[in-house]
């Protein structure tokens, strides 16, 4: 007869478990949206907070302009974004490694 020993615990508050095989499929995901040279908002949005509403992505882009533009030494062209946002996937998915806010 063996022994067996439960243990609880609780996932910090922003985190939760994910399976193996979920994680893997979303690494699998991520390294693929590094193979896309822009995004759209919409890409943005799918990415960073799991919808295609671009509302809090555009709320993002506006509240980081000061890194992001081009013209402060960015990668987004904020000044002719009337056309539709250009997003430089790679280098996206790098700032919001730093800035998740």
């Amino acid at each position: 007869m063996s022994d067996t020993i439960l243990i609880r615990h609780e996932a910090p508050k922003g985190f939760q478990f994910i399976s193996e095989e979920e994680y893997d499929r979303f690494q699998a995901w991520q390294q693929a949206q590094r193979g896309i040279r822009t995004w759209k908002l919409k890409d943005l949005a799918k990415y960073k907070y799991g919808t295609k509403s671009t509302e809090r992505a555009s709320r993002y882009l506006t509240k980081h302009r000061h890194d992001l533009d081009i013209e402060q030494g960015g990668f987004i062209d904020y000044v002719n974004t009337h056309n539709g946002w250009h997003i430089p996937a790679a280098e996206m998915m790098d700032y919001l490694l730093v800035h998740p806010d």
